[in-house]
């Protein structure tokens, strides 16, 4: 189910359609969930942890800045305490976080380090945000790792957090990196397929939302309640973080981390998940077609809506868009 009209050819949309945003896209930052991270809670599950390793790898490859956001680190730290079953306090979540986050982040450089890379940590509470200087530090981080071609893995420092700093949940951390590093494209992988009408468990007849615009405010009326078991955040904040990214101008993905070489799939186009465009970057691109210059048979043309006079116009993203051209030289 399409909530919203895009990516056809008209006067009034040219923007292009969420496979090509999803093949052109340069800047992901994708966020793992806890429940795609371990056993049922209980321990990291390396064997996952492996598998979206090759995908970001080969996602790298193809010359696509990735920065990913993983969770994981408070189960694993159960899982080494001793706590898997065990209803914990604040005081004791945090040293948890503490212990598996030390445990998350070597699992991930053993596994980067069999294909000759690295990784590089970057814990981060809502001060990083809030304080110019350290928004700017943070961002820096971000990017002299990718220059050096490590990984940045960033996760809340959920082993110092308070009420007063915690970021809360991850999906909002991804939001928020979206914004700094000015990304392209948030996956947010999960262990749901997608947004859907009503929740699919109660209702068979729910129909998954696979197009809609980030801060549509039915959204949050379809997405319900909060999060699993395992994970702190739910489809809602979900939604929340798509309308936090799309300031910046990040479309968001969200789609079931479970489906075989999820990752590149997106990249390929495939329509997985629920896709939720930004409407500024939208907008960008609509002001951007109606100014385009394009450089035809020696003349210079600039798009124009309203008059038709050349075919041979360019159209964004190399396909053909029936607007007018008008000649900034012959005074046509």
């Amino acid at each position: 189910m399409t909530m919203n009209t895009v990516g056809k050819t008209t006067l009034h949309s040219v923007v292009p359609s969420r496979s090509v945003l999803q093949k052109r896209a340069r800047r992901w930052v994708v966020k793992i969930g806890s429940s795609l991270l371990t056993q049922d809670g209980q321990r990291l599950d390396l064997s996952a942890m492996q598998n979206f390793v090759q995908q970001i790898l080969e996602l790298r490859a193809e010359g696509i800045e990735v920065v990913l956001v993983s969770s994981g680190s408070v189960s694993a730290g159960k899982c080494h305490l001793g706590w898997a079953q065990k209803t914990t306090t604040a005081e004791e979540r945090q040293a948890a976080a503490s212990v598996g986050q030390s445990a998350l982040i070597h699992a991930y450089e053993n596994l980067l380090a069999e294909e000759g890379t690295h990784c590089g940590q970057v814990l981060l509470t809502r001060d990083n945000f809030r304080d110019r200087r350290r928004l700017k530090n943070t961002r820096s981080a971000i990017e002299v790792l990718l220059k050096m071609q490590m990984l940045p893995i960033i996760n809340e420092n959920d082993a110092i957090a308070d009420p007063d700093n915690a970021l809360g949940n991850n999906d909002h951390l991804a939001a928020l990196v979206s914004n700094i590093w000015h990304a392209d494209l948030m996956v947010l992988l999960t262990d749901q397929s997608g947004l859907f009408t009503a929740d699919p468990r109660a209702r068979p007849d729910a129909e998954m939302i696979t197009e809609g615009m980030a801060g549509d405010p039915r959204h949050e009326r379809m997405a319900g309640g909060g999060g699993g078991i395992v994970g702190t955040g739910g489809m809602l904040t979900k939604i929340h973080a798509a309308t936090h990214a799309a300031r910046s101008g990040a479309a968001t993905l969200i789609t079931d981390g479970r489906i075989p070489d999820v990752l590149l799939r997106l990249h390929k186009g495939e329509l997985l998940g629920t896709f939720l465009r930004s409407e500024k970057f939208d907008r960008k691109l609509r002001r951007d077609a109606w100014t385009h210059l394009q450089v035809s048979h020696g003349q210079q043309w600039v798009i124009h809506p309203m008059r038709r006079v050349k075919n041979e116009v360019a159209a964004f993203c190399s396909e053909t868009l029936p607007f007018t051209a008008i000649s900034l030289f012959n005074g046509q």
